[in-house]
């Protein structure tokens, strides 16, 4: 185990005793993932390093006003030689080294920025703060502590990480801390009514038709307490839709009244099944995905379980119903 510490200045200590920084974040990127990825790279170049960005999976519909973004590697694989042209490896909101579903990426020294409470410290320097509300609030913090200005580009990226995890500021790590984080992003130049029209305001056809599809799977039990929806191979490619474009849909269920738990199955390859849960209050989904190799926070997590889609369902909704029924 390396350095393991809250302060985001122990980040920037090992930033700057590198030259050339790869970043990625973890497989099927969210808005906090991609905002933090985008904002860290230009804080790298402020300080005078090369800082390239590399993905498993494409971005979700909703994030493609994201400045920069075309600047982002989608690929299989981590680049040919990149022992040789990087010197540090930044992983950003990944409790664990497999969740990029990149291989290789210990073969370079690893900064490893986190939020999740389970995070797994297998960084050189390892700087994991669970209170903070985003890790694109974290890379805020350290742009501020090294003098950084934060430009309105770079505010874009951090405000969208920002309300994307916290839920428009919805859920339960809309803390303090995460209001003033927006209002210094605010005042940095990000746009919140331009943001909030680009993330929710803007879907695709294929969306709209992948949304309709996932709700007719729509399945209420424990008195209504629990939700769950299902999305696989054939629904995606009737909408024209890819595995990016389901990102948004457990939130639909969720917002239903009276349900507590919300349950997203996602067979879209042959053997394995993603699962995706969210939840209200104090009903703990992360203890659930834990138990499945997964993890995440209190009230949003996930996991992949091996096997066919009836099995993932039966072993998910079997653990979840006694969460929901003590809840």
């Amino acid at each position: 185990m390396g350095e393991v510490t809250r302060d985001p200045g122990a980040a920037l200590v090992r930033l700057k005793r590198a030259t050339r920084v790869l970043i990625t974040s973890h497989g099927a990127p969210d808005g906090d993932a991609l905002g933090s990825e985008l904002g860290f790279a230009e804080l790298a170049q402020a300080l005078g390093l090369t800082a390239a960005i590399v993905n498993h999976d494409p971005h979700p519909a909703s994030l493609a006003f994201l400045p920069g973004l075309e600047t982002i590697q989608v690929r299989g694989e981590l680049p040919p030689g990149f022992e040789r042209e990087f010197d540090l490896m930044v992983l950003l909101e990944c409790p664990d080294i497999d969740r990029p579903a990149l291989a290789g990426l210990d073969r370079l020294p690893i900064l490893n920025v986190d939020h999740h409470l389970e995070n797994a410290l297998y960084g050189e320097v390892n700087v994991v703060d669970e209170d903070a509300p985003a890790v694109g609030e974290m890379v805020l913090r350290m742009a501020e502590s090294a003098g950084v200005t934060v430009t309105p580009r770079m505010a874009t990226n951090l405000y969208a990480a920002l309300v994307t995890d916290t839920g428009d500021f919805r859920y339960s790590n809309a803390t303090p801390r995460a209001f003033e984080a927006g209002a210094r992003l605010v005042a940095a130049g990000a746009r919140p009514a331009e943001i909030a029209e680009a993330l929710w305001e803007q879907n695709p056809v294929r969306v709209v038709r992948l949304t309709a599809a996932v709700l007719s799977t729509l399945e209420l039990l424990a008195g209504g307490r629990l939700a769950a929806i299902t999305c696989d191979k054939a629904m995606l490619d009737a909408a024209g839709a890819g595995p990016e474009d389901t990102e948004n849909l457990i939130n639909i269920p969720r917002a239903l009244e009276g349900v507590r738990v919300a349950v997203f199955f996602k067979a879209l390859q042959p053997g394995a099944v993603r699962v995706s849960l969210r939840s209200r209050g104090a009903v703990d989904v992360q203890a659930v995905a834990r138990a499945f190799g997964g993890g995440g926070h209190r009230n949003a997590a996930g996991c992949t379980i091996p096997g066919s889609l009836p099995e993932a369902r039966r072993a998910v909704l079997d653990a979840v119903l006694p969460v929901v029924e003590s809840a």
